[in-house]
């Protein structure tokens, strides 16, 4: 056999094998979130208590076999408010008396309670059925491969303001952990926001993050962040740190 031969089936072997392993290393969107819930807490998300301070006021999360009750409390003028928002309903308590709510009072009060929890626990909860997942293009930040996943809301998934966001995820190519976020929101003007996470740490087998938060004047998608964040156009915002986390793992009821 000529040498010219020898080579053609030496390349032709080389691309096969190239182009199994990089089939085998495709993900879809559903399985990119998957192994970040894994990796982030995994089973110990089913049956669990959190608890945290953040901006002086105390968060607690019980999450049983799909069922949840998330509470906020603090001291304010009138005495101490407890929010309670559960798969029910939602209330608000004074000195351990609920009050009667009107329903933009209800539906702020109850958003802004679930939003601190949201990303508080995330990725707990992306790999839930009401959320659509969209794989993007994956991309490079500060030298690290990522996916790239934009989520969702049908308009059975919660509330009117989870609809009419975007929410986007990059998740770390070989570790899973989700280390960037981004979002819109339409509230008090709109905007977008871009978040930077630090200070991992690990609880009771559930990890937790700080984050640096990132916004900018022009008006840019939420999808496309990664870009002005890595072209240092955002400004930051804010610090978003958790305080005296503690976690129970508690036994279904």
């Amino acid at each position: 056999m000529k040498k010219s031969g020898i080579y053609y089936f030496l390349a032709i072997a080389i691309l096969s094998a190239y182009s199994c392993g990089h089939q085998e290393s495709e993900l879809t969107a559903d399985q990119v979130i998957e192994k970040a819930v894994q990796k982030h807490g995994g089973s110990n998300y089913d049956n669990m208590e959190v608890q945290f301070d953040f901006r002086n006021r105390h968060y607690r999360a019980k999450v049983s076999d799909g069922e949840y009750v998330y509470e906020r409390t603090f001291k304010s003028d009138n005495g101490w408010v407890t929010d309670v928002w559960s798969n029910k309903k939602f209330k608000r308590m004074i000195d351990e008396k609920e009050i009667q709510l009107n329903r933009e009072d209800l539906r702020t009060y109850r958003s802004s309670t679930n939003s601190v929890i949201y990303f508080a626990l995330l990725p707990f909860n992306l790999n839930d059925p009401v959320v659509n997942r969209q794989l993007m293009r994956s991309v490079d930040i500060k030298g690290q491969p990522y996916y790239k996943v934009e989520i969702t809301y049908g308009e059975r998934g919660g509330e009117k303001e989870d609809f009419e966001n975007a929410y986007v995820y990059w998740i770390h190519k070989e570790k899973f952990t989700m280390d960037y976020l981004a979002y819109s929101f339409n509230i008090n003007g709109g905007g977008v926001r871009f978040r930077e996470a630090y200070n991992q740490r690990e609880v009771e087998g559930i990890l937790f993050q700080d984050y640096r938060n990132y916004t900018i004047d022009k008006d840019f998608p939420a999808q496309e962040l990664d870009y002005a964040f890595v072209t240092e156009q955002l400004q930051l915002v804010s610090d978003i740190k958790l305080e005296n986390i503690k976690v129970d793992l508690v036994q279904p009821d």
